[in-house]
């Protein structure tokens, strides 16, 4: 039943945004989102130590007392109120290292998120140790849908940047608001040093991991703000966001439902080791097609649905939608390694793959938009197979079961590539709206016939998790 609204949620969460990010950017300048992207990377760094791992610490550790629970929330209020601080001064210099003043008040007016998020923090986890995700799934419905009919209000109200900032603090405040309200938690006084070495021995890896995560998901857009114009930062944003729909909004579904179930049975190998491949042939039959379909059909859907200006995010989404695939399918391995205490894998492969793209990403920014997005690509078709492999041998899966995952799912999406735009081509109206629709109805149908005729036993078992998954909203 967990994993049910976790999906509920989650794909909730997942979909919203990318809807009206459509809306807003027929209504807000690519140089609005632009602006926000710039200020977003400052602000998705401090994240990383908001907590430092003591969230991930408290949901993983087998029975917390009420000293490690404190602990975690005055943790995350005092880093909170410091990274607000820093930020907020540091401003100036952030904006003058992308030669844009306009950055400062939106970066400051972000900053406020560390003074709100870090409250939510120990509801939520508590929520998640005991896979309550029904009551997660309540908290989260407004949330949500809130950012985006703020901006959309307040973009038509004319605010410009304005509107993606006012959005993006009224969801944090609401959920925040939500979590205390449903889980009643109060903190108790901080305690003594007992606790705070146990969560530093964990949560220190994970903060290691997210710094490199870091590095390693953002450093393209620090670099883009440095070298593009905020209009071809906007693009870059926008198309990223789409091609790695795969990612977010299937793995981090998984994700959510696998780190808390697993830490329950972590001395489990063949338990984890199961939950692993499942979880991969499961990704990669949601991911493959969706992605091939980005790439596919991105040229008349990216300018459908954005506007003619938004013409050059259509090349950004061609060249990424594979890296949304692989990324999807890396993404199933993490929650595992820290379910199980093997928090050091991650930190060690960003390590390599960080010193890779920072030089990769500096050098293809000055070159322009395509050449990032090309960097990026090919940097994912490096390493994705690496972080596979690794995946496989920590929890013993074989090579035999990962191609079978991958292999399938692509064998059909690219017979249903074959037969979906094929048969549009031979319609008078293959290039319009009613023809686009009918080529992707075509090309989704001839997807899940081929995976049926190809592997019945996988078909039927996406089916027995969807339609148990879509029997918690009845």
């Amino acid at each position: 039943m967990g994993a049910r609204w976790a999906f509920l949620s989650s794909a909730l969460s997942r979909v919203a945004p990318p809807l009206y990010t459509i809306v807003l950017a027929r209504i807000l300048a690519p140089a609005d989102f632009g602006l926000v992207a710039v200020a977003m990377v400052v602000v998705a760094f401090a994240a990383l130590f908001q907590n430092l791992g003591f969230k991930q610490a408290l949901v993983q550790h087998r029975d917390p007392d009420p000293a490690l629970v404190a602990a975690v929330f005055w943790a995350g209020l005092v880093l909170g109120a410091l990274w607000f601080t820093i930020i907020y001064l540091t401003a100036p210099f952030v904006a003058g290292l992308y030669r844009n003043p306009d950055v400062v008040p939106v970066l400051r007016a972000l900053g406020a998120l560390f003074l709100v998020s870090p409250l939510a923090a120990v509801p939520e986890a508590l929520l998640l140790r005991e896979l309550d995700f029904r009551r997660l799934f309540a908290v989260e419905v407004l949330p949500a849908l809130v950012p985006g009919v703020v901006a959309i209000g307040f973009g038509l109200a004319g605010f410009g940047v304005w509107a993606l900032v006012f959005g993006t603090l009224a969801g944090a405040v609401l959920q925040t608001g939500a979590l205390w309200a449903l889980v009643g938690y109060r903190p108790g006084w901080p305690p003594g040093r007992g606790p705070w070495r146990a969560l530093l021995r964990f949560g220190g890896w994970v903060s290691l991991e997210a710094l490199l995560g870091w590095v390693v998901t953002y450093v393209d857009q620090a670099f883009a703000g440095r070298y593009l114009t905020a209009a071809q930062v906007g693009v870059y944003r926008v198309g990223f966001s789409l091609a790695l729909l795969p990612a977010t909004s299937i793995t981090q579904v998984l994700a959510r439902v696998l780190f808390p179930a697993f830490s329950r049975v972590q001395d489990d190998r063949a338990q984890v080791r199961e939950g692993f491949e499942k979880g991969l042939r499961l990704v990669a039959l949601l991911a493959v097609p969706l992605g091939a379909g980005i790439v596919m059909f991105a040229d008349p859907v990216v300018p459908l649905l954005l506007g003619s200006r938004w013409g050059p995010t259509v090349e950004v989404v061609q060249l990424l939608g594979v890296v949304g695939v692989l990324s999807a399918l890396v993404n199933v391995a993490p929650p595992l390694y820290r379910a199980t205490g093997r928090v050091d894998i991650m930190p060690k492969f960003f390590m390599a793959r960080a010193a890779c793209s920072v030089p990769a990403y500096w050098y293809a920014a000055q070159q322009g938009l395509v050449a990032l997005a090309t960097a990026h690509l090919a940097l994912t078709l490096f390493f994705a197979p690496l972080n596979l492999g690794i995946a496989a041998r920590v929890f013993g899966a074989s090579a035999r079961s990962l191609l079978g995952a991958i292999g399938v799912p692509a064998l059909c999406a690219g017979g249903a590539l074959a037969i979906g735009p094929g048969a549009g081509s031979f319609m008078p109206i293959a290039r319009e709206p009613l023809g686009v629709v009918i080529e992707m109805l075509v090309f989704l149908l001839a997807y899940g016939g081929l995976v049926r005729l190809v592997s019945n036993a996988r078909y039927q078992e996406f089916r027995g998790v969807l339609h148990g998954m879509l029997r918690a909203s009845s």
